[in-house]
This record gives structure tokens, C-alpha cells and sequence, in this order.
């Protein structure tokens, strides 16, 4: 018996083609979190209190998924075949450094569920990715760091098209969230090294996601949470769908319950208003077209000082950040795939007291991106794919005290790319690339050459992949020196991976190469520094190690240098950290519709200069650790009960110092710790369906 009604039993049978049985297939009710997984004998047993008619899906790396609509109670066993995944071969990209989070490739699966369920990550997307491989520990600002580049070198696409600010603003020395559900995403594709040429702007990772395009099911739900509330719903027609999701945060009674006398303190606590709508279409049997809308304003105001100063200032912050796009995909009765989009984002940040009491500063910024690719295979052994895009960008900045300054850049990057796919031998593929990119700015033309190769036996693929890459200095740089060279990546990569039932297992060594990076300061700036990153990247993972357990571990070694900024000669910059590792446990109990995770992320110390020593970049903080655990739990079948918990020791983690520019009596520059504003972070929800026969996810998308 279940807590809220009569438990259900679905039985059944799953074998492969030739009717071998099939071990550890995930076995699931759609919306809900029940499941169960087979056994050797390929039999499996699932308890469910859902009742009437749902979905049934059945999932295992290599196969096609299953699914089909089924009525509870069942009364017969079931009989499900599973088809290897015939797309492995017939639609394979050649990728090393790609980690599949969700959608159709073998690699990696997760679903949604299993995403957010990663303990830390509090239902965030980034923080969900930092436990793979490549991903360094995060700095203050929480924004991801792949493989010794700094954070804007990582840029997020949404259905093919760019988004300019991915991450919400938060108050200095606290962790950015990402501002879009991982419930919104049909396909989630990290690409750390060596991706498509078709993506642009990027020097070290792409975060390709891609929306669903149907939903089948009308419903309604709302959250509550310890930091804020929500409500959603989609209402599906026959041939479209509509959804929406409004989310409200407000730290003020968590700060005010936990940190009554915090390092900080708030006139306005931090808050967010957060809109999201998003309609599909689907025309005619082989087209699709989707209007995804975003907007989210963020306020806050708290007393706050610089270092080594008494003279406190109230740092006031507004901000509006719209992003929309639309896109249309269709496919031809002759085998043509067509594509077309169009994209805007739009960020205006409005601050007083940001450097000195009573200051001005005002930043906005806006990009129109506008896409077309079309794609077809001509045999068995041959696609090609073309493509050309344009990113027009605006931005002005202004500062106001005693004296007013003003400027702006208006600029745009255009490409133009073609992509050639060879399937060599069943098991040999080859991808050449090529992008041709001219930024208006600097008046520069690019051409940057892609070519990779995979070859695979039994469980095994090895990859070796070139790609160049380039991208625009970052544009407060550019307000004073819009002649920046671009800057320039070279990806160097050789990986083998092993896969087979529900193992994974992956090592990668990489080197990039950097150059025409920014130097200089004070305004003073020329694109002169080089550099460069190698290292090795392991990754294992068993979703069935022992019965219901699963796990992941990720060790990353990296070694980076490069001259930037001030640093005339090649350093290790400050937000590198040598050594990354992480384990996730997770533990799904289903007898009492319940996942329990753990994960443990550690780290190396990182590098800081610090002038009471002789040398540059002379020092290194202690380790970074942080253990931290989550649970979701299936309350009733239309009540979801989620609650996580960050770094549960309270451990200080330091990032590293910032020195006084004066020396004291003792003739030493004082100093002040680089720490998160608060070392843990706590958050309790529930989940309600209001309306539909499905559980709620948090976007209800």
C-alpha cells in the first residue's frame, strides 16, 4: 500500500531483436518518478500509484527508446523489444569532449530528473554540469570554467541560436544561477573541445540546448520554496502546444531567518521576477515552429565597502534581461533539412553606488541573431551541411560621479560554414569542417579549419579532433580599443571511450593554444598574450553497480600558462585549479519513490600573487571541498518534495586575497580573503500539480 492510495504492479519482460534478455533497462511511468530497472532474466516489476492510462518508457545506452501508452492496472506482462539505435550510425557527429546530458545520442544519458537530482546543484543547469570532467571548480560567481579558460569563453545556444546572458546577476562574492529550467530542454549537449563549426564565439565549451518540440499533455502546478514561489501550466491542441512558467525568489526571510547578522547588510534583499512562455507548432508532418520568450528582473540594495575603507555606500542594482527567439525547422520530401531563426537579447543593468557613494553606472547591451542552415544526406556514406548566420551587437556604458563618461560599440560577426560528414566503414567516421568569420569591429577575416575522426570496435571509439576557434575580446576592452585583434584557440584533442550496458568509462588528453589575447591596463589595452592548456580528463560511471545505486566519478588534470592583462609573461591564472575531482552517489529508492544523492567536490588550491613575496603569482590557497547532498521525494502522486543542501561542513573555502595597495606599520600589505558570501546553501520546495493526470516539474514545461 502507498501513503496516498492503492499500489499498482506493472510486470513485463524486455529482450533485445534476437530475444536475448536485457539487464538494467531503465523501466519508467512518464511524469512521475516511479521506476525500476530489469534484471538479468530481463524481467522487471514496477510499483505505481498512478491509475488509468499513461506512458510507459523504457530506456538502456545503445537502444532506441521505448515508449507506450498502457493502462494501470495492467493485468497482462508485458512484452517490450528493444531496436539498437539505428541514429549511431546514420546520424553520428563526430565529437570528442561531448557529454549528451539528455536526448537521443547513447552517450551519458540523464533525464531531467536525474539532472537536478545531482546534490549542489539546487536544480541549476550549470551546477549540475560542474561534476563532468574538464569543468574546474567554480570561482565566487559560480559561472563555468572548462579546461583552464575563464567563464566567457563558454557560450550557451538555445535551439541553434545564441544566448548573450545566460547566467542571473547576483551580488558580488555569490554564486550566478543559470537563468532556464533544465525541465525547458529536450536535448542537452556539453561540448567541452573540438565542436561543430557551426557554433561561433566560443573558445573552450558549447552548451547547444534544445527545447521540445510538443508537448501532448495539458497541466497546471505551482511551487513553493524556502526562497520564493512559482506557477505553470501548458495546454496542449492537437497540432500546437502553449506553455508558461512565472517564478518569483526573494532571499529576504532566508537571510534574515539564517544570517541575521551577516557580512552584508540589505535594504532590498536580493530578489528575482523571472517570465517564461513558449509556443510550438507543428505544420504538416515534417515542420516545426517554435517562439520561445524570457524575462527576468532582478533588484537588490545593501551597505557595502570596499576593502581596507570604512566609508561605507548603499550598491543599489537593477536589471532587465529579455531574451526571444524563434525558429522554424522542416524537412523536404527530397531529404533537404532546413533551418531558419532569429534571436534577440536585450540586457540593461542600471547601478548606483557601484564603485563610490552616489555614482551612476549604466550597461546595456543587445544582440540580434539571425541563422540559416540547410543539411542533406546524399548516401549512406556522405552528408553535407551549410550554413551562414550573423550576431549584430550593441553596447553602451556609461559612468557618472563627478565627471560623466560615455561610449559605445556597434559591431556585428558574420559566418558562413560547411560541414562534411563521411561514414568511412561501419565503424569509421569523418567529420571536415570549415567556418569563414568576418567581425566588423576590428575589420577581421578568419578562417578556421575543423577536422575529426572516430573510429569504433565493440565498446570501444577512439577520437582525435583539430578544431580553430576565435573570439571577440571582451567588450569593456573593446570600449577603449575596438582594433583587438580577435582572439584565438587552438584544440588539440585524442580521447578513448568505453561503453557498454550501463558503464561508462572516458579519458581524454587535450592541448590549446591561445593567442592575441588582451594586455595591458588602465584603459591601455592591445591584444598581445599568449598562452596555453593541456591536460587529461577521466570519467567512469555505473548506473548499476550495486541495485539501485549509481554513480559517477570525474578527475580532470590540468595545466595552464598565458600572459594577460597586467601579466607580461605567461602565468597561471587565478581562477585555475590544477587538480578537479568529483563523486555523485546516487540511491533510488523505489518502494518509497524516493532519490537520495550525495556528491563530493574537490580541488586544488589556486594561484594568487601576493606581494610580500618576491616572484609573480607566488602563492596558492588551501584546497577547495565542498560535500553535498539532496532528496526528492514522490509525497503523493501530485505533490513532489525536493531539498538540498550545499557544502553541509561548512567548510571556508578561499579563492583567493586581495591585498592593500598601502603597506601597514610592519611594512606588509594587508590582505582580506576572496570567500562566497555565505558558505551553504539550503532550499526546501514542493511541487503540486494543480491540474492534469502528470507530476509537476518545476517549469511545467
Amino acid at each position: 500500500m502507498s501513503l496516498y492510495g492503492q499500489e499498482n504492479t506493472v510486470k513485463g519482460l524486455i529482450s533485445d531483436e534476437n530475444n536475448a534478455p536485457l539487464a538494467f533497462v531503465n523501466v519508467s511511468i512518464a511524469g512521475t518518478i516511479d521506476g525500476t530497472s530489469s534484471e538479468e532474466d530481463g524481467m522487471f516489476e514496477l510499483e505505481t500509484s498512478a491509475f488509468g492510462t499513461v506512458i510507459l518508457k523504457a530506456t538502456l545506452l545503445g537502444y532506441e527508446d521505448y515508449s507506450k501508452e498502457i493502462n494501470i492496472p495492467q493485468q497482462d506482462k508485458l512484452i517490450i523489444v528493444l531496436k539498437p539505435n539505428a541514429k549511431v550510425l546514420s546520424e553520428v557527429v563526430v565529437s570528442a569532449s561531448s557529454f549528451q546530458l539528455k536526448g537521443g545520442s547513447p552517450d551519458n544519458l540523464k533525464s531531467a530528473v536525474e539532472l537536478v537530482t545531482v546534490a549542489g546543484s539546487d536544480g541549476d543547469l550549470y551546477k549540475a554540469m560542474s561534476v563532468l570532467p574538464g569543468v574546474q571548480a567554480a570561482g565566487t560567481d559560480g559561472k563555468l570554467l572548462v579546461r583552464g579558460g575563464e567563464s566567457r569563453e563558454s557560450q550557451t545556444y538555445i535551439d541553434d541560436m545564441h544566448v548573450l546572458n545566460p547566467y542571473s546577476s547576483t551580488p558580488e562574492n555569490t554564486a550566478a544561477r543559470g537563468r532556464y529550467s533544465p525541465f525547458l530542454f529536450d536535448g542537452i549537449s556539453f561540448q567541452l573541445g573540438g565542436y561543430s563549426s557551426e557554433y561561433s564565439q566560443g573558445l573552450s565549451s558549447i552548451l547547444p540546448l534544445s527545447t521540445k518540440d510538443e508537448s501532448r499533455v495539458s497541466k497546471l502546478g505551482a511551487s513553493i520554496l524556502n526562497v520564493g514561489a512559482g506557477a505553470g501550466g501548458t495546454k496542449s491542441w492537437a497540432q500546437s502546444s502553449a506553455s508558461f512558467n512565472v517564478d518569483y525568489t526573494n532571499l529576504g526571510p532566508y537571510e534574515n531567518f539564517l544570517y541575521s547578522r551577516g557580512r552584508g547588510e540589505w535594504i532590498k534583499p536580493y530578489s528575482t521576477l523571472s517570465a517564461q512562455n513558449q509556443l510550438r507548432f507543428n505544420i504538416g508532418e515534417n515542420s516545426v515552429l517554435k517562439t520561445y520568450f524570457a524575462y527576468d528582473k532582478t533588484r537588490f540594495e545593501r551597505v557595502t565597502k570596499n576593502n581596507f575603507s570604512t566609508n561605507e555606500r548603499n550598491l543599489n542594482f537593477n536589471e532587465d534581461n529579455t531574451y526571444l527567439n524563434t525558429t522554424f525547422r522542416t524537412k523536404s520530401k527530397s531529404g533537404f533539412n532546413f533551418f531558419s531563426g532569429a534571436a534577440l537579447s536585450v540586457n540593461d543593468k542600471r547601478i548606483m553606488g557601484g564603485l563610490v557613494a552616489e555614482d551612476r553606472v549604466g550597461m546595456k547591451e543587445s544582440e540580434l541573431h539571425l541563422k540559416t542552415k540547410i543539411s542533406k544526406r546524399f548516401s549512406d556514406t556522405y552528408k553535407l551541411g551549410v550554413g551562414a548566420e550573423s550576431m549584430i551587437r550593441a553596447y553602451n556604458f556609461s559612468y557618472a560621479d563627478t565627471a560623466t563618461f560615455s561610449s559605445d560599440i556597434d559591431h556585428s560577426i558574420n559566418g558562413l560554414y560547411v560541414m562534411n560528414d563521411f561514414i568511412l566503414a561501419s565503424d569509421l567516421f569523418l567529420n571536415i569542417s570549415s567556418r569563414l568569420e568576418y567581425t566588423s569591429i576590428n575589420k577581421s577575416w578568419n578562417v578556421l579549419p575543423r577536422i575529426s575522426l572516430s573510429y569504433a570496435y565493440n565498446d570501444y571509439t577512439i577520437l582525435a579532433t583539430y578544431g580553430k576557434y576565435q573570439q571577440l575580446a571582451d567588450r569593456d576592452y573593446l570600449l577603449y580599443n575596438n582594433e583587438l585583434k580577435t582572439e584565438i584557440c587552438q584544440h588539440f584533442l585524442f580521447g578513448v571511450h568505453h561503453q557498454s550496458k550501463n558503464k561508462v568509462y572516458r579519458a581524454e588528453l587535450y592541448h590549446k593554444t591561445y593567442d592575441n589575447l588582451v594586455t595591458g591596463s588602465n584603459y591601455n589595452y592591445k591584444a598581445s598574450g599568449k598562452g596555453f592548456s593541456n591536460g587529461v580528463d577521466l570519467f567512469f560511471s555505473d548506473t548499476q553497480f550495486l541495485k539501485n545505486w549509481q554513480y559517477t566519478l570525474a578527475y580532470s588534470y590540468n595545466n595552464s600558462k598565458r600572459s594577460f592583462l597586467k601579466y607580461t609573461e605567461k602565468v597561471t591564472p587565478e581562477y585555475v585549479t590544477q587538480h578537479n575531482a568529483s563523486i555523485t552517489l546516487k540511491y533510488n529508492l523505489f518502494k518509497y519513490k524516493t532519490i537520495w544523492a550525495v556528491t563530493n567536490r574537490f580541488a586544488s588550491g589556486r594561484p594568487y600573487h601576493n606581494p610580500n613575496k618576491a616572484g609573480i603569482m607566488n602563492s596558492e590557497t588551501s584546497p577547495y571541498n565542498s560535500l553535498d547532498f539532496c532528496v526528492t521525494y514522490l509525497a503523493h502522486k501530485k505533490v513532489i518534495v525536493y531539498a538540498s543542501a550545499s557544502n553541509v561542513l561548512n567548510r571556508s573555502n578561499v579563492f583567493g586575497y586581495n591585498y592593500s595597495s598601502q603597506k601597514n606599520s610592519s611594512g606588509k600589505f594587508d590582505r582580506v580573503a576572496i570567500q562566497s558570501d555565505r558558505n551553504q546553501f539550503f532550499v526546501i520546495g514542493l511541487f503540486i500539480t494543480l491540474g492534469g493526470k502528470t507530476a509537476y516539474d518545476p517549469s511545467t514545461f
